[in-house]
């Protein structure tokens, strides 16, 4: 989405070095919440747990490191070397350290996740060497609200395990109220949606990116949904799809308009 907008030819060594930051990050997250598991999801912290005995985890884990690191020497430089791992251990920091801080600030972890996210816009300019624009600042505050909106989401179906740990989120903060979260998850989701055509109306992003606004109806429909059924467990495919739909989304967008170049081009 970001490289369609700002126009910037993007490859597979990019793609495949942040698909190997982020599976490093989530699978290590993932291992270390076994313990955290056992709450909520016994099953799945004694398979992890078994898993770890058996060190089926450690393979991966480093394989998908040491990818990430011979992308940026065969494709990069040291200076995007050094961002690259900057964020993967920012990442696995998370678990560790930063997410325990949500327990004296409130939705901290969701802040941190979704600024973590919003970066990775910066990361691709400097990747290709483009300069900061207002296009790339747009999209990136763009990311940051729905991932934002996306995370707070989750925490209502962890609202009781989040208990447990003394984690402040923002669901636990409230009250539990999920009538006052839905709410505000539909003012962000308005929010966000303006931000975008604002961009477009002012030129700041191409006006391909209008095919975006289709996200405010998809999660104006599942946060309905939600609150109807009051269970996020079935809709949190749903959330955890958006990014993918953000993507493909745009891609159409770009699509239709060179189809209608080009038909142009041939009258």
């Amino acid at each position: 989405m970001s490289s369609i907008l700002c126009n910037i030819p993007i490859g597979l060594d990019f793609i495949v070095a942040i698909y190997m930051m982020f599976y490093a990050i989530y699978f290590y997250d993932y291992i270390q919440g076994a313990n955290e598991d056992r709450i909520t999801n016994p099953e799945r912290s004694d398979y992890i747990n078994n898993q770890n005995k058996n060190n089926d985890f450690i393979f991966p884990l480093y394989a998908a490191i040491l990818a990430m690191g011979s992308i940026y020497i065969l494709w990069s430089d040291i200076m995007n070397m050094v961002i690259g791992f900057a964020i993967l251990v920012l990442g696995v920091l998370y678990h560790s350290y930063f997410k325990k801080l949500t327990k004296f600030i409130p939705a901290f972890k969701n802040i941190y996740v979704a600024t973590v996210w919003a970066l990775l816009v910066f990361v691709l300019l400097n990747y290709y060497s483009y300069p900061v624009t207002n296009t790339a600042i747009l999209i990136s505050f763009f990311i940051f609200l729905k991932v934002l909106s996306i995370q707070i989401l989750f925490d209502i179906r962890d609202i009781e395990g989040d208990k447990k740990k003394g984690l402040l989120t923002l669901p636990i903060f409230i009250g539990g109220k999920y009538s006052i979260v839905l709410n505000l998850l539909n003012v962000l989701n308005f929010f966000t949606i303006a931000i975008f055509a604002y961009g477009i109306f002012t030129n700041i992003i191409p006006a391909i990116s209008i095919m975006i606004l289709v996200i405010f109806f998809y999660e104006f429909s599942y946060i309905n949904q939600i609150r109807k059924e009051k269970s996020v467990t079935e809709h949190y495919m749903m959330a955890a799809c958006e990014p993918i739909l953000w993507a493909l989304l745009i891609q159409s967008g770009n699509l239709c308009v060179n189809l209608l170049q080009t038909s142009s081009n041939l009258l």
